[in-house]
């Protein structure tokens, strides 16, 4: 799948009160993606995509919204030959309510893509929740 149009929004106290801790949301095409906790996380998923933002961060609770540069993919894999074959740099990705391994690869065309190992694959690495959202919140 193709992200694209990819939007962060940084919260007002307020609207961060209405979330799970977040001060930062991102969207693709006006659709809710991911959400971060800290600046530090978010800018960490951002380069690790090849994406980048268009203007700095407004201070903490200053509501903004602004385009990123840049796309990604991401790549639900069922193969653990394939998968484990792969060369990129090893994260932690959300999938199905677990945190899982993720490689991301750098493709020919320029893009990166986000490959993990589908929900149904019985023998996929997961993470303990609360210590991988603290590294990645």
């Amino acid at each position: 799948m193709l992200y694209e149009a990819i939007d962060v929004i940084s919260l007002t106290p307020e609207m961060h009160a209405r979330t799970c801790g977040y001060w930062y949301l991102v969207q693709s095409r006006c659709s809710p993606h991911t959400a971060f906790a800290d600046e530090a996380h978010l800018l960490a998923w951002l380069a690790a995509r090849g994406l980048t933002l268009t203007q700095p961060l407004p201070a903490k609770g200053e509501h903004s919204c602004q385009r990123v540069s840049g796309s990604y993919r991401a790549e639900m894999d069922v193969s653990y030959d394939a998968f484990f074959a792969l060369n990129g740099e090893r994260v932690r990705v959300l999938s199905n309510g677990q945190y899982t391994l993720g490689i991301i690869t750098q493709d020919e065309d320029g893009l990166r893509t986000e490959h993990y190992l589908n929900v149904n694959c019985r023998d996929r690495p997961t993470f303990d929740y609360a210590e991988s959202r603290a590294l990645y919140g």
